[in-house]
């Protein structure tokens, strides 16, 4: 199986839990996706074991969200929200301003960067979901912070 026996344990009591197993799924691919570092065709498989469902129910559900990925991206994730207001209120600015400023600080692929259609943070635009926290609203400012951030959880893989 593709999955460690901590990620397949974790994903079986949460199945416990619902009224049905298969009300955990996102709750799995969620769990998959920080475990494994993707939901890629390995980890697709092991869940339809898992779930007794199709792997193409599994993929579907899996592509359907944006903070799922069916291949490694780096142990950090940015994502820039591109909605409208956030659009309205520089994002663009943003997106460019981490960019460039990622090249000077990373040397190598730790971090990915995604632009995502909507954070749902409108009233903290221009928004960003760092890792797992949303951040906002952001100017140029923010841009290094966030970085130099990143910068500080890293080491605590090492």
């Amino acid at each position: 199986m593709a999955l460690s026996e901590a990620t397949v344990k974790v994903i079986k009591q949460a199945q416990q839990k619902m009224p049905m197993p298969r009300s955990a799924l996102l709750f799995a691919l969620r769990t998959v996706q920080i475990d494994e570092g993707q939901v890629g065709p390995k980890e697709v498989e092991a869940l339809s074991e898992l779930f007794a469902v199709s792997p193409v129910q599994i993929e579907g559900v899996a592509r359907f969200y944006d903070l799922l990925s069916g291949e490694p991206k780096g142990r950090h994730h940015v994502r820039v929200c591109e909605g409208v207001v956030c659009v309205m209120r520089d994002a663009d600015a943003i997106w460019e301003s981490l960019g460039t400023q990622m090249e000077d600080i990373f040397p190598t692929n730790i971090v990915a960067l995604s632009r995502v259609a909507c954070l749902g943070h409108c009233d903290h635009a221009p928004a960003a979901l760092v890792d797992d926290s949303l951040v906002g609203p952001l100017d140029h400012d923010d841009v290094r912070e966030i970085l130099e951030g990143i910068v500080g959880r890293d080491a605590d893989y090492d």
